[in-house]
Protein backbone atom coordinates (compact mmCIF):
# COMPACT_ATOMS: atom_id res chain seq x y z
CA UNK A 1 0.00 0.00 0.00
CA UNK A 2 1.54 3.35 -1.00
CA UNK A 3 2.23 5.90 1.68
CA UNK A 4 -0.37 8.57 2.29
CA UNK A 5 1.15 12.00 1.96
CA UNK A 6 0.47 15.27 3.69
CA UNK A 7 0.09 18.11 1.26
CA UNK A 8 1.00 21.71 2.00
CA UNK A 9 -0.87 24.79 0.92
CA UNK A 10 1.38 24.96 -2.14
CA UNK A 11 0.58 21.33 -3.11
CA UNK A 12 4.06 20.02 -2.31
CA UNK A 13 4.13 16.57 -0.75
CA UNK A 14 5.47 16.37 2.78
CA UNK A 15 7.41 13.20 3.62
CA UNK A 16 7.46 11.39 6.97
CA UNK A 17 10.93 9.90 7.44
CA UNK A 18 12.93 8.43 10.33
CA UNK A 19 16.27 10.03 11.11
CA UNK A 20 18.97 8.73 13.44
CA UNK A 21 19.63 11.47 15.97
CA UNK A 22 23.38 10.92 16.31
CA UNK A 23 24.42 10.19 12.73
CA UNK A 24 21.69 12.34 11.10
CA UNK A 25 21.19 9.56 8.52
CA UNK A 26 17.76 8.53 7.27
CA UNK A 27 16.18 5.08 7.54
CA UNK A 28 15.92 3.04 4.34
CA UNK A 29 14.95 -0.65 3.99
CA UNK A 30 16.45 -1.71 7.32
CA UNK A 31 19.60 0.40 6.87
CA UNK A 32 20.63 4.03 6.66
CA UNK A 33 21.25 6.58 3.93
CA UNK A 34 22.61 10.11 4.04
CA UNK A 35 20.24 11.12 1.22
CA UNK A 36 16.78 12.05 2.58
CA UNK A 37 15.29 11.58 -0.91
CA UNK A 38 16.14 7.86 -0.69
CA UNK A 39 14.63 7.39 2.78
CA UNK A 40 11.52 5.33 3.42
CA UNK A 41 8.40 7.51 3.47
CA UNK A 42 5.94 6.36 6.15
CA UNK A 43 2.17 6.66 5.76
CA UNK A 44 1.55 7.40 9.45
CA UNK A 45 2.99 7.11 12.95
CA UNK A 46 1.74 3.53 13.24
CA UNK A 47 4.10 2.53 10.40
CA UNK A 48 6.89 4.46 12.11
CA UNK A 49 6.30 2.60 15.38
CA UNK A 50 6.16 -0.75 13.55
CA UNK A 51 9.50 -0.05 11.83
CA UNK A 52 11.11 0.96 15.14
CA UNK A 53 9.90 -2.26 16.79
CA UNK A 54 10.74 -4.51 13.82
CA UNK A 55 14.30 -3.22 13.42
CA UNK A 56 15.00 -2.41 17.10
CA UNK A 57 15.65 1.23 16.28
CA UNK A 58 16.80 3.56 19.07
CA UNK A 59 17.91 7.19 19.12
CA UNK A 60 15.63 8.04 16.18
CA UNK A 61 13.26 10.89 15.42
CA UNK A 62 10.39 11.42 13.02
CA UNK A 63 11.19 14.19 10.55
CA UNK A 64 8.71 15.94 8.26
CA UNK A 65 10.22 17.40 5.13
CA UNK A 66 9.47 18.78 1.70
CA UNK A 67 11.29 16.69 -0.91
CA UNK A 68 12.85 19.84 -2.39
CA UNK A 69 13.83 21.37 0.99
CA UNK A 70 17.39 21.43 2.22
CA UNK A 71 16.35 20.98 5.87
CA UNK A 72 13.67 19.13 7.81
CA UNK A 73 10.54 21.05 8.76
CA UNK A 74 9.86 19.39 12.09
CA UNK A 75 11.48 16.63 14.13
CA UNK A 76 10.27 14.78 17.21
CA UNK A 77 12.03 12.06 19.13
CA UNK A 78 10.42 8.63 18.70
CA UNK A 79 12.70 6.23 20.61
Amino acid sequence: MPAKSLTSATDQTIQRVLRHRSSREYFKNGGWTSDPQDADNFADVVEVAEACARYGLIDVELALRYPSASTDLFCTRIR
